[in-house]
């Protein structure tokens, strides 16, 4: 179980933020916003040099993603019943 925090302006003592607290709370802040903004523009130049689908920041193909979630059985089951229909389809396209 996690304990909940009491955050210091509940207090009844409590006088403030110190300048130096302060400081540190607007350096922190602003260098999560940089690097979130680093982040955003990498992937954003990404989709536009490889396209939304092929992104190569830790993105995939959805077929790749398909075929990363289930096993080689699976695949292999999935590849025959295709080559079953797509020879039944065959054959009878050659025999009308």
């Amino acid at each position: 179980m996690t304990k909940n925090k009491t955050l210091p302006h509940h207090e009844p003592d409590w006088k403030g933020y110190t300048m130096d607290e302060l400081r540190y709370m607007r350096a922190y802040t602003a260098a999560r916003m940089e690097i979130n903004r680093d982040r955003l523009t990498s992937r954003a130049a990404d989709v536009k040099k490889h396209g939304f689908m092929n992104s190569s920041n830790g993105g995939s193909s959805i077929a790749g993603r398909v075929l990363g979630a289930i096993g080689y059985v699976d695949m292999a089951l999935i590849g025959w019943r295709l080559f079953r229909r797509v020879f039944k389809t065959v054959r009878m396209l050659r025999r009308n």
